[in-house]
């Protein structure tokens, strides 16, 4: 049985202890949580997860190890037709792709999006 595809984000605003108390956004996540805004039929069709910035990012550690690079999106069941060339192994069966512009590549590949315009 397939489970559902995770994409993983970081919460919208956090701090960096390496940067003191100053509030950050993730400068690749928010093009994904646009495309996300624009097509909300996309995220309802994903499991999105948030997640801190400091390390270990929840549950994703389970799925891709020391990979935790945000957005990143996560496949349980292993390579799905429109992931093919664009993942890399995760732990076990799990397929991952954390590359921001592959993620938006297989976002608009899996769900039939326009594409983005040069």
């Amino acid at each position: 049985m397939m489970q559902q595809t995770i994409l993983y984000l970081l919460k919208s605003k956090f701090t960096d202890p390496v940067h003191g108390n100053e509030v950050f956004f993730c400068p690749q996540c928010s093009p994904i949580e646009g495309l996300l805004a624009m097509f909300p039929d996309v995220r309802q069709s994903l499991d999105v997860r948030y997640v801190d910035f400091v390390r270990p990012r929840g549950d994703m550690a389970g799925f891709v190890g020391d990979s935790q690079g945000c957005p990143q999106i996560v496949l349980p069941d292993g390579d799905d037709e429109y992931s093919e060339g664009l993942s890399e192994p995760g732990l076990g069966t799990v397929r991952r792709i954390d590359d921001h512009m592959k993620v938006q590549q297989y976002l608009i590949a899996r769900f039939g999006l326009p594409k983005s315009h040069p």
